[in-house]
C-alpha cells in the first residue's frame, strides 16, 4: 500500500459491519486513508450508508472501485467474498476479508496472491487468542473444539435448519443444531461461523470440531475454544454482544476489523 499519502480503501457490502468500518475509517483514520468507494448488490443500502458518511464515497460497481483503490475492504458474504477477492489479485490490488469462509476453498487464488506480493489480511473476528492458535501451530496440537452457542434468532433463517426440519420457535433448552467439521459448519452457516474458519486457518490444524448450538437463555453469542498441545493446554471462552443491526453478527467482530485497520495504519506497532 502506498505510504507518502493517503490510502484509498474502498468497502465492498453496505450492512453493520460495513457501516462500522465506514464511520470508524471517517472518524479516526481520516488522517491515513479516504474512503473513496463503496459497493453492494442492495444499492439502497449502499446509498443509505454514503448518505451516514460526511465524506460521500461514490457508489458504483466493482470493477470500478477496483480501478480507484489502494485497499479493498470486504464486508459482504462469503459467495460475494470469492468474488471480490479474484477481483483484487486480478487488479493487484492488497484486501482485508471479513467472510473467512471464503478462504476455505480459495487456494489457487491464495498463491496467485502471493505471486503478485498482494497481502490478504483477517481479522480475528468475534474471538480472542489467535496469538496462542498461532504459536502453537508452530509445536503439537492433538485437538480443538469449537463450541458456539447463540440465541436462537441468531441461527433462524439458516438453510441447513431447513432441511433439517429443526424450528428454534419457542425453543425452551439449549439445543445442539449441528456438529461436524469446519468446511460443513461455513458451508451450512456461512453468516454465522467465520469463528470456524478462522481458527482452521491460524492453527493449520485440519481435524478442528465444531458444536453450533441454539440457546434461548442466552443474550450474547458464546464461543467456547479448547485446545490440547504437547505444549499447553488453552481454553479461551468470549461473550460476545450480537450487533443491533443484525444479530447475525457479532459486535467483536465489527471492534476486531477496526482494531486490525488501526494497527495496518499506525505509526508504531505493538505485539505481533
Amino acid at each position: 500500500m502506498k505510504k507518502d499519502k493517503k490510502t484509498k480503501i474502498g468497502i465492498v457490502g453496505c450492512g453493520a459491519i460495513g457501516e462500522g468500518v465506514a464511520c470508524f475509517l471517517e472518524k479516526e483514520l481520516s488522517q491515513q486513508v479516504s474512503l473513496v468507494a463503496i459497493v453492494d448488490k442492495d444499492r439502497a443500502a449502499a446509498a443509505a450508508l454514503q448518505k451516514k458518511l460526511k465524506h460521500k464515497p461514490k457508489l458504483c460497481r466493482l470493477d470500478e472501485l477496483m480501478k480507484k483503490v489502494d485497499l479493498v475492504i470486504e464486508t459482504a458474504s462469503a459467495q460475494a467474498a470469492r468474488t471480490v477477492l479474484r477481483e483484487a489479485v486480478h487488479y493487484g490490488k492488497d484486501i482485508v476479508i471479513l467472510s473467512v469462509g471464503a478462504l476455505l476453498d480459495s487456494a489457487a487464488i491464495l498463491k496467485q496472491a502471493r505471486r503478485k506480493n498482494i497481502t490478504v489480511y483477517v481479522p480475528s473476528g468475534a474471538i480472542c487468542g489467535v496469538d496462542a492458535l498461532g504459536a502453537l501451530s508452530m509445536g503439537s496440537i492433538e485437538k480443538i473444539i469449537l463450541t458456539t452457542s447463540k440465541p436462537p434468532k441468531g441461527l433462524m433463517g439458516a438453510e441447513y435448519l431447513k432441511q433439517q426440519s429443526i424450528n428454534l420457535e419457542g425453543l425452551r433448552d439449549e439445543y445442539c443444531v449441528f456438529k461436524g467439521n469446519v468446511a460443513e459448519a461455513v458451508k451450512h452457516f456461512p453468516k454465522n461461523i467465520n469463528v470456524a474458519a478462522t481458527i482452521l486457518l491460524a492453527s493449520s490444524f485440519g481435524d478442528v470440531q465444531v458444536y453450533i448450538k441454539a440457546d434461548p437463555r442466552l443474550k450474547r453469542n458464546v464461543h467456547r475454544i479448547q485446545i490440547e498441545a504437547k505444549e499447553a493446554r488453552v481454553n479461551i471462552t468470549v461473550e460476545s454482544a450480537p450487533s443491533r443491526r443484525n444479530p447475525k453478527t457479532s459486535a467483536l467482530a465489527i471492534l476486531s476489523t477496526q482494531c486490525l485497520l488501526k494497527k495496518m495504519f499506525s505509526p508504531f506497532k505493538v505485539g505481533s
